[in-house]
């Protein structure tokens, strides 16, 4: 891909800054990985061949895009991380009949036919696209909520098997395996390492297949990177597209669910309607306990929900080959970029184990864990190697929406954690408490 040549890019030929927007809108008291990114991004400068660039970022949430303040006027990017704040507002937003929502779809998509780069990471991505699956048309509530939450501006689409709420699915009986790749969001139990320690792992790190024909990889020395992935979609770019789009990486060519390592057993919730009751009080009672908000008691309840029990059919993505990470440009004279992961560079990666399936007993329940990660190789003295693996990556994608030329993208480099920074790897290991276990699931 040649440098673009369009005024946006030209007209900042002597460095800039990038100015960008993060949505922090955590619906259903879901929580997510938004506080990394500005971690990230935030004063983070580079200079190539006499150029200087540097970054800035500002949460706005639903009420910043309701009252217009998203303008290519105030930001050059809008990024969606994903968990509560991308995949909530996926649920939330496929109740497209609601003026208020059509209004919000509606001013984001101008923000990208106006110019504006667009960035969405895991359901962040599952928020901008349709959805197909592996049926004619989605068919659960879950893939209808992510279908029509589209907002009409990218070719991509996201691609489930099938996906269904773990605990609500309504035929889980006979097909527990059909509620896809929600069984890798909520259900792992913190992992253990080989020297002992307890530290928390959910989902699993992928080496994904980096396509270097596009700028954002072309310099990168490997073939694979691995990178943290959490239940994240497949994408789907039309066999004639109506605009420049590129696939950047690929899942691996041995479905998640035939390797060993990585693949996993669905569970059946038994519990019932009797189950749902019991933990809401379980859940009001903890949550006044911890002095938390019950503004969670829903999820709370959610996680609290048992019993479950442990079946022979495995959780069956169909990923294989398929892409992961795109990058496209709107079709019009302001040519907006849109880059999509299916992924999380923001988090860390880990190396060697295996998941395993809890041991059954007298209760389970999603917040408990039904999944957990054995032998994983120890981590590095500060944890800054495994945290800060991908950060580059990140970095990648944001100078690329903001249409930074092709030539002057930031440094591949791993990051140290600075002092300020520190505090983040205190999230990568377990307390020991049930409270520190569902902050991180």
């Amino acid at each position: 891909m040649s440098e673009p040549k369009d005024p946006e890019t030209t007209k900042y030929q002597r460095g800039r800054l990038i100015r960008v927007a993060i949505l922090g809108e955590e619906l259903l008291g879901w929580g997510s990985g938004k506080r990394m990114f500005p971690e990230i991004l935030q004063n983070y400068s580079w200079t190539t061949q006499g150029k200087s660039y540097s970054v800035t970022t500002e949460f706005i949430f639903d009420n910043d895009i309701l009252q217009g303040r998203l303008t290519t006027k105030e930001f050059d990017i809008l990024l969606v991380p994903g968990g509560g704040v991308g995949d909530g507002q996926a649920i939330m937003k496929g109740f497209h009949y609601l003026k208020s929502v059509r209004k919000w779809k509606k001013n984001i998509a101008t923000f990208i036919q106006d110019g504006g780069g667009y960035i969405g990471i895991c359901g962040g991505t599952a928020l901008i696209t349709d959805l197909k699956t592996a049926k004619k048309k989605p068919r659960t509530f879950l893939e209808r909520q992510y279908n029509k939450s589209a907002l009409g501006v990218t070719c991509v689409s996201s691609y489930y098997k099938s996906l269904a709420f773990p605990l609500f699915y309504p035929f889980q009986k006979n097909h527990p395996e059909k509620i896809g790749a929600t069984a890798y969001v909520f259900s792992f139990a913190p992992g253990t390492t080989s020297n002992g320690a307890h530290i928390h792992t959910g989902g699993a790190p992928i080496d994904f297949q980096l396509q270097k024909n596009h700028p954002i990889f072309s310099d990168v020395k490997q073939d694979t990177e691995r990178i943290r992935w959490w239940g994240g979609p497949a994408l789907i770019v039309p066999e004639h597209p109506d605009r420049e789009v590129h696939i950047l990486a690929q899942y691996p060519s041995q479905d998640v669910s035939d390797n060993t390592n990585l693949r996993i057993h669905a569970w059946r919730y038994t519990g019932g309607i009797p189950g749902i009751f019991s933990a809401f009080f379980k859940a009001a009672r903890y949550l006044k306990k911890q002095n938390n908000s019950l503004k969670n008691l829903f999820l709370y309840t959610y996680y609290l929900a048992g019993n479950w029990e442990l079946t022979n059919k495995i959780i069956d993505l169909d990923y294989s080959n398929k892409a992961s990470i795109t990058a496209e440009i709107y079709p019009n004279e302001n040519k907006g970029r849109i880059l999509l992961c299916a992924a999380h560079p923001e988090y860390m990666v880990w190396w060697n184990g295996h998941i395993t399936e809890k041991k059954s007993e007298d209760f389970t329940c999603l917040g408990t864990g039904l999944y957990q990660w054995e032998d994983i190789a120890s981590l590095s003295k500060d944890r800054s190697a495994e945290l800060t693996h991908t950060w580059w990556m990140v970095r990648r994608f944001v100078a690329w929406a903001a249409k930074v030329p092709d030539t002057d993208l930031p440094p591949i480099e791993k990051p140290v954690l600075t002092k300020e920074q520190s505090f983040l790897s205190k999230n990568i290991i377990w307390d020991g408490s049930l409270q520190n276990q569902m902050d991180n699931i």
